[in-house]
């Protein structure tokens, strides 16, 4: 359903996902929204319930009734989330409320007899697990490897448009070595290729096996009966993981698995936006400019990397909250108790924010483009950083102290190329060394830069 905020709920919310930059995020809502959870919980209790039809444990369902049923959760709207928030208010229990909400929908029609079966044998943490235990797994599919991915492709674009532009590596911070700006962006492509891959193959887990985790209710009903492989499949049956063996809740290992997974993409989207911050202020990147935008209210000339420096801010909070969660849920009081209830409610908040810097971050990459003068101008201020090539070219020579050699008229120096070769003329070397050593432009010291941004961005 298409969710809709006017513009007084923007401006009084209390966090920006909420308010200033619903528009970008509001997506996020059709997965951990509370009306979303609902609406996940539904789907749950009517998916265990065709369970019981399909193995024989309740009588078959026609077409009819299966897509009646289907209709609770699929068709389910605002007006609906306040008839359960009804039922909770008389319980004061959330899950519960899901039961009765389901059970008047069936209570005038053919589903009447099969009242009794809804949420039968089961606890309030075999609906909750697998639903948002499916938040996440939808989210993960329909949401959020799409947005990777689309920072990916621009990613991508940047590193073709950049791989043979020469400039000045640091190390330190400090003039190092020449390298390709394409290179230098190619490592973060192929760090985050690796971390999508891997998200994506994370399974995650789900349990259904009841109240302390022995499928005591089930068994005692029917000791003879395969309960474990009843469990299995129905977990299965919803594309996720089972784990048989638990407590009332589930061990969170996979998620948390899935959440570390998360910060470490963040973290290197993080990083990313930091050194794209860096080539800017060095003008290696220039941004597009807007008319009617402003970079400050005093300083009328200055374009500010807002979008990077957003996006920080938000992978920052984004991953405070991954790291939260996958500390909280990695224990429990006699393994099991609720504070982790309120903490699952926010999960949408991690998925919101680090979805906003996504935002953030693919509108910032559309508006820089290269700046290859600025960068051979910085190059070539810096014919002290070929020291590396002409003292490894001295050792092969045989010269036992190149190194020192080196140090003693480059270290702590700032050359020019003419000073360079000053230098070169200066070495214990026959005319030819010293020809080949004075190369015609720093670009020729760049190694294989251009190579391994391609192979980098190789499928």
């Amino acid at each position: 359903m298409t969710y809709v905020k006017d513009i007084k709920d923007q401006l009084t919310a209390i966090s920006l996902l909420d308010g200033r930059n619903w528009d970008k995020v509001k997506s996020v809502a059709e997965y951990f929204s509370e009306f979303a959870l609902m609406r996940y919980r539904i789907r749950i209790e009517v998916s265990y319930l065709q369970f019981l039809s399909s193995i024989g444990i309740v009588r078959s369902l026609t077409n009819g009734e299966k897509k009646l049923l289907d209709k609770l959760w699929k068709q389910f709207d605002l007006n609906d989330g306040h008839t359960v928030k009804e039922f909770e208010k008389k319980t004061n229990h959330d899950v519960k409320a899901i039961e009765y909400y389901i059970q008047q929908k069936c209570k005038n029609g053919s589903l009447t007899d099969l009242i009794p079966f809804i949420h039968i044998g089961l606890t309030s943490y075999d609906i909750n697990i697998p639903a948002y235990a499916l938040m996440i797994s939808d989210f993960r599919k329909d949401v959020y490897l799409p947005s990777l991915s689309n920072v990916l492709v621009r990613l991508k674009t940047l590193i073709v448009e950049t791989q043979t532009m020469v400039m000045l590596g640091r190390t330190h911070g400090q003039p190092a070595l020449p390298t390709t700006l394409g290179k230098e962006l190619a490592v973060y492509y192929q760090r985050l290729k690796k971390e999508k891959e891997n998200l994506a193959r994370i399974q995650i887990e789900a349990k259904l096996t009841g109240a302390v985790g022995n499928f005591n209710a089930l068994y005692f009903i029917d000791p003879k009966y395969d309960w474990l492989k009843f469990s299995s499949e129905f977990i299965s049956s919803l594309k996720l993981t089972p784990n048989l063996i638990t407590t009332q809740i589930l061990p969170y290992d996979s998620w948390i698995n899935l959440f570390d997974a998360l910060r470490r993409i963040n973290n290197i989207l993080l990083g990313f936006s930091q050194d794209i911050w860096w080539y800017i202020s060095f003008e290696y990147f220039l941004q597009k400019k807007k008319e009617a935008e402003v970079g400050s209210s005093t300083m009328s000339h200055k374009i500010n990397p807002i979008t990077f420096e957003n996006a920080e801010g938000n992978l920052g909070i984004a991953n405070s909250l991954f790291e939260f969660f996958s500390r909280k849920l990695s224990y429990s009081r006699l393994q099991r108790d609720l504070s982790d209830s309120t903490v699952k409610r926010d999960f949408g908040l991690a998925f919101g924010f680090s979805l906003l810097a996504y935002d953030s971050l693919l509108s910032g990459l559309k508006r820089i483009k290269p700046n290859p003068s600025k960068m051979k101008e910085d190059l070539d201020k810096h014919w002290e950083i070929f020291s590396e090539g002409i003292q490894t070219y001295l050792r092969m020579k045989g010269l036992k102290n190149a190194y020192e050699l080196l140090k003693e008229k480059t270290r702590g120096r700032t050359l020019s190329k003419e000073q360079l070769y000053k230098i070169i003329d200066s070495l214990p070397l026959e005319k030819s060394d010293k020809e080949k050593l004075k190369i015609k432009d720093l670009s020729n010291y760049s190694g294989l830069a251009r190579e391994l941004a391609e192979i980098a961005i190789q499928e």
